[in-house]
């Protein structure tokens, strides 16, 4: 009996901590949520730029405070939940303006996340690292994550870029539709 005890508390101490909703609940692979900032006043979400701009491709990946601009994402991996500097992909569940896939990547001349990234192409690969009481989105490997930082482009938007230990907090609410 002691033995059986043992074993099934190093099988769980051995696994990662599973990423939370905004309600408590794990956060599911293949799944619609918005990555919502958890400090704003005003909701700040995760977009595309093709609401700015649609001319402009590959589409820039923005966090802004403009309501209207909310986009869900799905965090696609293998498993049934989503663990805490999991290897995942990103990409965006509704239809673009722009040709290409709506997988996000890392752009090697900006070092800023875009769309038409591969699911498996290594400048597509991001993990959620825990971030106090929150979370952060980082890129690369589980075992050398780099920070996914803020750089401002306009009065409310902000796009997503490589940033080494400047990361920013973020939550994720399941989309209702």
């Amino acid at each position: 009996m002691i033995s059986f005890l043992l074993v099934a508390i190093s099988v769980v101490a051995g696994q990662k901590e599973t990423v939370l909703d905004s309600r408590g609940n794990p956060v599911k692979a293949n799944a619609r949520y918005y990555i919502l900032s958890p400090k704003e006043v005003r909701m700040a979400a995760i977009t595309d730029k093709s609401f700015f701009d649609a001319i402009s491709c590959p589409q820039r990946v923005v966090m802004s405070s403009e309501p209207l601009t909310v986009e869900p994402v799905i965090f696609e991996l293998s498993s049934d939940v989503v663990r805490v500097s999991t290897e995942l992909n990103i990409r965006f569940s509704r239809p673009s303006l722009c040709p290409g896939s709506r997988y996000w990547r890392v752009e090697d001349s900006s070092k800023a996340v875009v769309l038409n990234g591969s699911k498996s192409s290594n400048d597509s690969t991001f993990t959620i690292q825990k971030f106090g009481k929150s979370y952060k989105l980082a890129f690369g490997s589980a075992d050398k994550p780099t920070d996914i930082g803020l750089e401002r482009i306009r009065i409310e938007d902000y796009r997503l870029i490589l940033s080494n230990n400047s990361g920013f907090a973020v939550s994720f609410a399941p989309a209702q539709f």
